[in-house]
């Protein structure tokens, strides 16, 4: 197996099981997933262990594979370490301006792959891999959660877009506190979304 194709069969992987066509304790087998993503199953079992490590899936001795289960702790926890990564200014970030070009952020119908791109972009100018590299993490985790609060959250293009103009205009304190807001909003909405995430998918 060559690191391209393990890279790329991650990378698919990844996006099938975040899609949030799956639910919560659902298990995965290998096989499956491989017809799915047109793969043999090693680098599928690779790229699962890699998710695994990543904790966008679970493994345990009985269900072997799974979709990640979602309770009020759990998504507590990653909902407030998530505003945390986002809203931090340690005196070692030196921010600087946001890149100009984050102003074709395009928040359009995807708005799941605008949040990514946004927060992603509001923390580049801290120049901080590590700090990136977690907001990566928790866009991934949370994926399934942000496609599913559609229905709670109608306004969310509007939300996304204010985000977006606080981080360009350079506005840091009103970015923070917008990003504070929306936080809170969705820890509010904690028992619907865990209601919609067992819900049957069609």
């Amino acid at each position: 197996m060559t690191p391209r194709i393990f890279e790329r069969t991650y990378l698919e992987l990844k996006r099938e099981v975040t899609s949030g066509r799956h639910k919560p304790g659902q298990r995965l087998q290998a096989r499956g997933l491989a017809d799915i993503l047109k793969a043999s199953t090693s680098p599928v079992t690779n790229a699962m262990r890699q998710l695994v490590g990543e904790r966008v899936l679970e493994y345990t001795g009985e269900d072997g594979f799974i979709i990640p289960w979602v309770n009020e702790h759990r998504l507590r926890d990653l909902l407030s370490w998530s505003s945390w990564l986002s809203t931090t200014d340690p005196d070692d970030f030196h921010f600087g301006a946001a890149d100009r070009q984050a102003d074709d952020i395009a928040l359009s119908a995807d708005v799941v792959a605008a949040t990514e791109y946004l927060f992603l972009a509001i923390a580049a100018p801290a120049q901080n891999t590590e700090l990136s590299r977690h907001i990566g993490n928790s866009n991934d985790r949370l994926r399934a959660i942000r496609i599913l609060e559609q229905s709670l959250i109608p306004d969310r293009a509007h939300e996304l877009n204010d985000l977006n103009q606080f981080h360009l205009s350079g506005n840091r304190p009103a970015l923070i506190k917008a990003i504070g807001q929306y936080y809170r909003r969705r820890l509010d909405l904690i028992p619907q979304l865990i209601g919609l995430s067992y819900q049957d998918r069609n």
